[in-house]
């Protein structure tokens, strides 16, 4: 009872035992009872076992003794115990977790500095007279882009509205470029939904009931049928296009060949052909 651990225990368990007890005047007297009787019969065996017993307790007692001097830190406190045996845990992991922390903290600031100088880079090439055009051309495809939504997708009644809040472009040409590509993104996402939403209802409203599943399902076969259909024409034209070639091609029968000769006219023709027998045949 002398160390300080042993008797934390000790004083744990017997003010549970003290509230176990006094829960209920029954088990109160049950275990006051029981109390009784293990006194009782410590008492009259005491003499029997009194020699027995104080060897068992010097031998306890001499391997306390010795585990006080091996380990000094159990006659601490329990308190002091758990915090002496904390820090010695952290002193052990400490330098594992400050190399790791060390390295995620490289890690990131390497990662900081490559997106910083990246997002450098980007701006000085927009900065350029090509880069201006560019910008220029994604500005105007935008605002494009937001007429045809408004036109073909209009805004419905209870949409959520997308900030307008862009980075002017002598300010930030990269942020500003980002910031438009999202904004439209953004807007078409939200028009599309909330459009096909309206339609939904709508559609339930007059009694039809809308199966999204069958609807993609025929959406995906009808956009595969019109791929399939677009492979096959293009095939045939290409072998249309094939077939007219060779009909264009000058085949060997009708070209003359290098080496023929051209034959000379029969001996008869020859004869004809002269003036002499020209006079003899007008005679």
């Amino acid at each position: 009872m002398a160390l300080p651990s042993v008797e934390a225990a000790v004083g744990q368990v017997g003010a549970l035992y003290s509230k176990v007890k006094g829960a209920h005047s029954l088990l109160e007297w049950a275990l006051s009872t029981a109390e009784a009787s293990v006194t009782l019969a410590a008492h009259t065996a005491a003499p029997f076992v009194a020699a027995p017993l104080a060897i068992g307790d010097a031998k306890v007692a001499a391997a306390l003794g010795a585990l006080e001097r091996r380990i000094p830190i159990v006659t601490e406190q329990p308190k002091v115990i758990v915090e002496t045996t904390k820090q010695a845990v952290l002193s052990k992991i400490s330098p594992q977790l400050n190399r790791v922390y060390g390295a995620r903290v490289a890690a990131e600031q390497k990662v900081k500095s490559l997106k910083e100088l990246s997002w450098v880079k980007a701006n000085a090439l927009l900065s350029t007279a090509y880069g201006q055009k560019a910008m220029q051309g994604v500005d105007s495809g935008a605002v494009y882009a937001m007429r045809l939504l408004d036109h073909y997708l209009p805004p419905v009644q209870g949409e959520t509205p997308v900030s307008n809040e862009i980075v002017p472009a002598d300010t930030d040409p990269t942020m500003h470029t980002v910031q438009t590509v999202g904004r439209l993104s953004a807007v078409a996402a939200r028009r599309v939904w909330a459009n096909l939403a309206v339609k939904v209802t709508e559609l339930r409203s007059s009694g039809i009931e809308l199966d999204v599943r069958r609807y993609i399902t025929a959406l995906l076969a009808a956009l595969h049928l019109a791929k399939v259909t677009n492979d096959e024409q293009q095939k045939d034209q290409s072998i249309e296009e094939r077939k007219e070639q060779k009909s264009a091609e000058p085949t060997p029968e009708n070209t003359p060949s290098k080496n023929e000769t051209p034959t000379s006219p029969p001996t008869i023709e020859i004869v004809k052909a002269s003036p002499e027998a020209k006079s003899e045949g007008d005679q």
